[in-house]
């Protein structure tokens, strides 16, 4: 076995013996099936006040803020619920870097009240896809474990293979918004086997918008009407 299978091997592991029973933020033992301690899920920041279209802070809560009225994203409606710092954000660098799977469930429950209040539903959940390439390199694609987590406890099914990369791409990481854009453009298709009108793409964060809206672009111009986007977190707008 190569070092990186190894490594993987040694990361399922604990994946599986680091699910429940201990704190996984603080090491404390649990006495119910919680991975974090009251103490440490405190320090888990819901979004004040979400746009119900960008998911930042607006000055009403479930309106469409300023910013989205005068320059309108692609998708319909977005929801991420968490903060981009602190606890959430070293969990998120950890779930997509570290093969941390275990804190996909984690997170996922921290959130879930928001999705399913969320009405209509979407008919199905698609992830966003990783080429090829990014996906052996990795070996998961930690949008579709979040995605499974929503599936169970919403019973929204995931498609897995609609959407998919067949361009490959830089990392997003240390891009501005311009070159996010650019990264992205043309890298994504749509082969859904049946026709879905509503959806919702699933990521663990949103960033600036660059992949969700290209994204948000093919479905449309493949006949999807309603676009929703579900990530865990969003980066605040500076």
């Amino acid at each position: 076995m190569s070092g990186t299978g190894l490594k993987r091997a040694f990361n399922r592991c604990i994946n599986y013996l680091l699910a429940p029973g201990i704190c996984l933020a603080c090491g404390c033992e649990l006495e119910n099936a919680d991975s974090l301690c009251a103490s440490c899920q405190e320090h888990i920041r819901l979004v004040p006040s979400p746009c119900a279209c960008c998911a930042q802070p607006s000055p009403i809560a479930g309106r469409v803020c300023p910013a989205c009225l005068l320059n309108p994203p692609r998708w319909q409606k977005m929801i991420a619920p968490l903060q981009y710092r602190g606890l959430v954000r070293d969990y998120l660098l950890q779930l997509k870097f570290s093969e941390a799977l275990y804190l996909s469930r984690t997170l996922c429950e921290q959130c879930m009240k928001p999705f399913g209040r969320s009405l209509p539903r979407p008919e199905v959940l698609l992830p966003v896809p990783l080429h090829r390439d990014r996906l052996l390199e990795r070996g998961y694609n930690q949008a579709l474990e979040i995605a499974l987590v929503w599936s169970r406890g919403l019973g929204i099914p995931v498609d897995r293979r609609a959407l998919t990369r067949p361009r490959a791409t830089l990392s997003q990481s240390g891009l501005s918004a311009a070159q996010r854009g650019r990264n992205v453009a043309r890298a994504f298709a749509y082969s859904p086997r049946r026709r879905y009108r509503h959806v919702a793409v699933v990521d663990d964060i949103v960033t600036t918008g660059s992949t969700i809206s290209e994204i948000t672009r093919v479905l449309h111009r493949a006949g999807v009407e309603y676009v929703e986007v579900w990530a865990l977190a969003r980066v605040y707008r500076r």
